[in-house]
């Protein structure tokens, strides 16, 4: 299977690796020529790749899986990427969970009003080109650096109650490949760890996790509950407390 992860970033380098391990035949690009030696090391194939400059995009022909990992808040892609003519048998776009709004609610994949308006553009022009596209809204990203504890480290958190909504990237890669090998087309999917322990649980705070706090607080809780319903996935990672 030929697999072009395109936009290959913090989590695209991991996939790359993860992928490559399992033999299949990984294509990264990139829009930095500084970040290729490093992809070399994990991926079969790596070109640069500009929307708005790259004109031959013969290197994605033949490709079984195109996984979209472009900066998905930002729109400096959107017109090169219109001219992508290229035809893939299934798509993917990683995408974030801060398309929802900052509310008291248990938000899921049917949740539709107020979404930020940048990444849903984003959403929307993929799905228009490869309407059979799958979405994976990531939680926030952790995983060997990206801990909490390093956030913190010199400063304190200005909502210690706030309920975190956060994916460990070693679930993501089965994750994803899971959906590589689905019939499922054109669904959406929340990729969040299923605990959702405050800030200051996860960090240890003393004394900040009162009453008071959780009222102030907006309980903004993001559900994956889909993504385990449809593929009866266990969570190798499911509390942000142990990550």
């Amino acid at each position: 299977m030929r697999i072009a992860i395109i936009g290959c970033g913090w989590v695209g380098e991991r996939l790359a690796k993860y992928l490559t391990g399992k033999n299949y035949h990984v294509i990264a690009t990139t829009t930095s020529p500084e970040k290729i030696i490093a992809l070399e090391k994990v991926a079969t194939e790596v070109h640069l790749l500009d929307f708005n400059s790259t004109i031959d995009f013969g290197f994605l022909d033949h490709v079984n899986v195109a996984i979209f990992s472009m900066p998905i808040s930002r729109n400096g892609w959107h017109q090169g990427f219109e001219k992508l003519d290229q035809q893939f048998p299934k798509t993917i776009l990683f995408s974030s969970t801060g398309i929802y709004p900052q509310e008291d609610k248990i938000f899921t994949e049917n949740d539709t009003d107020h979404l930020r308006t940048d990444i849903l553009a984003s959403e929307n022009l993929v799905r228009q080109k490869y309407p059979q596209t799958n979405i994976l809204r990531f939680g926030g990203l952790m995983g060997d650096e990206r801990l909490l504890k390093n956030m913190f480290k010199n400063r304190q958190p200005e909502n210690p109650s706030k309920p975190t909504n956060y994916i460990h990237y070693e679930d993501i890669l089965p994750i994803v490949e899971l959906v590589l090998h689905s019939e499922i087309k054109s669904e959406t999917y929340n990729i969040v760890a299923p605990k959702h322990p405050s800030i200051a649980e996860v960090l240890n705070l003393e004394s900040q996790t009162s009453d008071d706090n959780k009222t102030e607080t907006k309980q903004r809780i993001i559900s994956s509950e889909h993504l385990i319903q449809d593929f009866n996935y266990t969570f190798i990672h499911p509390n942000p407390t142990y990550f």
